[in-house]
Formats: C-alpha cells, structure tokens, sequence
C-alpha cells in the first residue's frame, strides 16, 4: 500500500481518500487569484506541523514579500516554521532549468526535504521561447524530481475562469495529478471553486465545490456542490 501525504487542507484530504500518494508530483491550475500560491503553501505548512520539511521555489516572488503578504490574511505562525528551518522559502532569479535542479538538489539533500512546491510553471514555460525545449525540460525535470524522495507540488496559471473554458497543456497530462481553482462569476460576485481533474491512483470525488481562503487557511466546503 502506497503511503498517503495529507493536503492538510480542510475538505480536500477527504475528497482524496486522504491526500496525494507519496512520492507524486501534483499540479494545481488556476487563473490569477483563485489561491495558487496560498494553496501550496499550506501543503508545506501543515506538512510542518506534521514534522514533514517543506521547500518552495519561487520564481516570481521573493520569500520576504511572500511571508508580508500572506501575514496579512492568515493566522499561521509562518515565520516561526521558516526561522526554525521546517520550512525553507528560496527565490530562483535566472530561469534556467539546470539551476533550477541544482537547486532543488542541493536544498533537499541538504534539509532533508519531504515537500517541494515550484511557484510558477508558468514562468519557466514563458522564458522557454522553443515548445519543444520546454517539453524536453519539463520530461527531464520531473524525472528527476522521480529519483528524490519527496512529494512535489506545481502551480500554473490557467488562461480560464471556469469549467467550460478550461484548455489543458502539455505538462498537465505529464504529471500524476491535477487540481484546478476557479473564479466563477456569480451575479454580482466572483466565487472560489475547486476540482479534481485527475489523481492517478487515487479514487477521487469528480464534483466541482466551492471553497474560502479564510484567516486559518483554505477550506472547501464539500456540503455544497456548484
């Protein structure tokens, strides 16, 4: 049986029959502000309190705007988890792939990593002017992310608000799971809204439910379906 690495996030372990296989690399999709970054960040910080270590590379935001920002719409006690070393917070400037493993190598040797997310595909795909080099890259890079032992976690941006628009690339069907995060209009509001695309391994709900960033974290409310 396949060791189970809880989300932490409240509603989605259940939707998952427990949260991501061990060892999987997971894509979560969305448009700008539907929770991207929040939502691999809480994979690391509840992987925290856990015991679990967590590494994320930013390739947009430094670590020190991050920590800003998210203090000021959560109660966590991130920069306790980042001063005591549960968490590790690194900026990757140049977009280059080799670095990018170098990197990943060297910071999950080196603290004994369990969770990795990489903030944005999006970035490395805008700064690989050929299609092609891009595939050859991301094949090579999940490869080697394969012989870590760790459990990844990618977030993109998505071009789609809902459902109906989605346009699924390349790197979404490489990869063993995809969530996507929607902003749906709804009259005079745009709502949250969550959903499993695929999870290989893993009998998984298929229902679209709406969700909240509140002050403790993301929570789906699986009570309701949209």
């Amino acid at each position: 049986m396949v060791d189970r690495v809880p989300t932490g996030i409240e509603g989605l372990d259940e939707m998952l029959g427990g949260g991501f296989l061990k060892k999987r690399h997971v894509m979560v999709v969305g448009g700008p502000g539907t929770g991207k970054t929040t939502f691999g960040l809480e994979f690391l910080y509840r992987g925290a309190l856990l015991g679990d270590k967590g590494l994320m590379v930013l390739l947009e935001e430094k670590p020190e705007k991050l920590i800003e920002n998210m203090s000021q719409g959560l109660d966590w006690k991130l920069q306790e988890q980042v001063d005591n070393g549960s968490i590790v917070l690194v900026s990757v400037d140049c977009f280059n792939w080799e670095r990018l493993s170098d990197t990943l190598q060297a910071y999950v040797t080196r603290h004994n990593v369990n969770r990795v997310v990489i903030d944005t595909l999006t970035l490395l795909k805008m700064n690989t002017e050929d299609p092609f080099e891009f595939r050859r890259n991301i094949v090579g890079l999940i490869g080697f992310l394969e012989g870590l032992d760790c459990t990844v976690l990618f977030t993109a941006e998505a071009p789609y608000a809902t459902r109906e628009g989605a346009e699924y690339s390349l790197e979404e069907f490489m990869v063993d799971g995809v969530i996507s995060l929607y902003n749906i209009p709804i009259k005079n509001e745009r709502r949250r809204a969550l959903e499993v695309v695929k999870m290989r391994g893993v009998r998984h709900s298929n229902a679209m439910y709406p969700f909240k960033i509140t002050k403790s974290g993301i929570v789906v409310y699986r009570e309701e379906i949209i």
